[in-house]
């Protein structure tokens, strides 16, 4: 008979320490929480999507799309740093966040969606606008630049691998989220990041996770919360990427590509692979000592490295 190893005991989750008080913030982070922002919905094919702004209509316009089964919030530590300069405007997608859930979810709905909600946010007032993705979003971002790249100055990609077909998955991730939690504290206690990974900064998981959560009926009537994303999300959602050669031959708009430099998603080998589809003239930056939620890691370098990436002089 052979003997398997046991499996390694999962890690608690990061915010279980804290029992639901919220952990110290930097007063940096204080300060971008202060920033003004405006907040509105836009109807898209049926579903209301919601979104937010930071800075004056008029300024250059940036469009900000979060990862899967993530939510607009996840940019409150970087947002208001490009505000100054720029209308920023992050949306939640649909089947996350505070957005409508669907019947199902193609890639070229998202595609409108962040289109939609970045024209609503005042993102196109000044003339074209750049778009960022992180994870999911950056796959968001490539259809957009597919279907309306003409309509970009630019995207930018984070943390999005991109593989040889052989290596693309086939199937959709698993379905999470349904489970209604006694008490908010409970809930919040549950929240991991998804890939699971350490992160020094839980100030940020403690935020975005507060912004994930909704009231909901626990299966005996009494009050509870739940996730507000889509559980049968994945599940629901028909993606056919094309070939990584197909994706880059359909973009209508310049591309910068990011990674965290220790992701586990964008490896040294996946990212070689990306530079030689791209060519070898397209803008790539690695951001140290952030792994693939680079946006939570190392928000401040992020800031920074889109602020001179989506000035005038890029391209």
């Amino acid at each position: 008979m052979t003997k398997t190893s046991p499996r390694p005991a999962r890690p608690p989750a990061p915010l279980v320490q804290y029992e639901g008080v919220k952990p110290p913030a930097p007063a940096w982070f204080e300060r971008a929480l202060a920033v003004p922002t405006e907040t509105g919905t836009v109807l898209v094919d049926d579903a209301a999507i919601h979104w937010k702004a930071w800075g004056e209509t008029g300024q250059p316009g940036l469009i900000l799309v979060h990862g899967g089964v993530a939510h607009k919030d996840w940019w409150d530590s970087i947002a208001p740093f490009l505000a100054d300069t720029r209308r920023v405007v992050a949306l939640d997608l649909s089947g996350m966040g505070d957005s409508d859930h669907r019947d199902g979810y193609r890639m070229d709905t998202y595609a409108l969606e962040a289109i939609t909600a970045g024209r609503a946010g005042g993102a196109f007032e000044a003339g074209a606008p750049f778009m960022v993705g992180h994870s999911f979003g950056g796959f968001v971002a490539l259809a957009t630049a597919a279907e309306f790249g003409a309509e970009l100055a630019g995207i930018a990609v984070l943390d999005s691998p991109i593989r040889p077909e052989r290596e693309q998955r086939n199937s959709p991730p698993p379905s999470r989220g349904g489970s209604v939690y006694a008490s908010f504290e409970t809930a919040l206690q549950r929240f991991r990041l998804l890939p699971e990974q350490d992160c020094a900064n839980a100030f940020l998981l403690d935020h975005i996770a507060r912004q994930s959560l909704k009231p909901a009926k626990r299966p005996d009537g009494s009050d509870g919360w739940t996730w507000k994303f889509d559980p049968h999300l994945w599940s629901k959602l028909t993606y056919d990427r094309g070939s990584p050669a197909e994706i880059a031959a359909s973009l209508k708009c310049r591309i910068a590509l990011f990674r965290g430099a220790d992701s586990s998603l964008v490896s040294d080998k996946v990212w070689d692979f990306m530079r030689k589809t791209f060519g070898a003239g397209t803008t790539m930056v690695s951001i140290p000592d952030a792994k693939h939620h680079l946006i939570l890691d190392q928000p401040i370098a992020v800031a920074a490295a889109l602020e001179v990436l989506t000035g005038p002089g890029w391209g």
